[in-house]
């Protein structure tokens, strides 16, 4: 398995332009990310922050929010991802992947706000994550999504996840990815080294 150190590089702040010619710019979280990520949280939309928390959540409790934000141990990393609009610059998405000491699961989650979903942005992060998880030795992505969130379900398909269930839980399916086969397309360091466009 490499070393956190050997992706550090990666984590640097990215621009990339989406199908539809929106240029945005994702880094990874910090602490000093707190007071725009809970204002973040509250600004999505009941049913995203449902999909998200797989329930009825209105904002970060303030252990999570500093869970969230200091996301920068061995195998774990915050991206947040940020576009400009009138003049500021908005936080318009998260995403989180964890890989446990000795696992070969990588575990993520995401969110999206409302008016940037269905816009290429979760297939970039998505990707982002594959390829920051091969690198780690991860063996498979895994998420746990509503039942009733077609649209990550949708997403994640095509990305190459396959969708299994029922959980104990029987509101939840996963998501799943084995990353034993070859990484197919451009390699992570050329993916995630330049400005560039992600297919949708």
């Amino acid at each position: 398995m490499n070393s956190p150190s050997s992706v550090e590089g990666s984590t640097q702040t990215r621009l990339f332009r989406l199908p539809g010619g929106e240029s945005v710019m994702v880094r990874a979280i910090s602490p000093q990310d707190a007071d725009r990520v809970q204002a973040y949280m509250r600004n999505l939309s009941v049913w995203t922050r449902r999909n998200r928390f797989l329930g009825a959540v209105s904002e970060l409790a303030p252990t999570e929010l500093d869970r969230l934000t200091r996301m920068n141990g061995p195998g774990e990393l915050a991206l947040i991802a940020f576009a400009s609009a009138g003049g500021e610059t908005a936080m318009i998405a998260e995403a989180v992947q964890v890989i446990a000491p000795e696992s070969q699961r990588c575990e993520i989650a995401l969110s999206i706000t409302d008016a940037w979903q269905r816009k290429g942005l979760g297939t970039l992060l998505l990707s982002n994550m594959e390829s920051r998880a091969r690198k780690l030795g991860a063996r498979y992505l895994i998420g746990e999504v509503l039942r009733t969130n077609d649209a990550m379900k949708g997403l994640a398909r095509k990305a190459g996840f396959a969708i299994r269930g029922p959980f104990t839980d029987a509101r939840l399916v996963e998501i799943v990815k084995d990353l034993s086969s070859p990484q197919t397309g451009l390699p992570c360091d050329e993916q995630f080294s330049v400005s560039q466009s992600i297919a949708a």
